[in-house]
C-alpha cells in the first residue's frame, strides 16, 4: 500500500509543478510583451467629419452589386 501513497504524492507533485511552471511562463511573457502605442484622442472636429469616401473599388463594388 505504501507504493501507491507514493505514486500519487509523485502524480500530484507533478501537477503542482507543471502549474506552477505555466504561471510562471505565462507570467513572463506578459512582463516581456512589448505596450501598445495609444492612439491620440480626437478633437470634437475630428468626430464630426465625414469619412466615408468613395473610392474607384466602393464605386466598383457598387456596379457590381447594381445599387
Amino acid at each position: 500500500m505504501s507504493e501507491k501513497k507514493e505514486s500519487k504524492a509523485g502524480r500530484r507533485d507533478f501537477l503542482r509543478g507543471t502549474a506552477t511552471g505555466t504561471l510562471l511562463a505565462a507570467a513572463a511573457i506578459a512582463a516581456a510583451a512589448p505596450r501598445k502605442a495609444w492612439a491620440k484622442p480626437e478633437t470634437k472636429e475630428e468626430r464630426k467629419k465625414s469619412r466615408y469616401k468613395e473610392s474607384d473599388h466602393v464605386k466598383r463594388y457598387y456596379q457590381t452589386n447594381r445599387y
